[in-house]
């Protein structure tokens, strides 16, 4: 394989991923904030700081309201 090419394959690559990275960032964002409003909604405010402080109360509340 030419040096040329390597570089270019090299740099697809990271292109890839960085827009894959943009997206998986959107889409959590996206998540957060859905997960934020139902809550809100619900006057749910100490589980909203518990999500704040904790990945697993998130999780488990993702669950609870059906957002994937």
């Amino acid at each position: 394989m030419s040096r040329e090419l390597e570089q270019w394959l090299l740099e697809e690559r990271r292109e890839g991923f960085k827009e894959g990275f943009k997206e998986g960032l959107k889409e959590g964002e996206d998540r957060v904030a859905a997960l934020f409003k139902r809550m809100k909604a619900d006057g749910r405010l100490q589980d909203f700081s518990n999500a704040l402080k904790d990945k697993n109360v998130r999780e488990k509340l993702y669950k609870e309201y059906g957002i994937e």
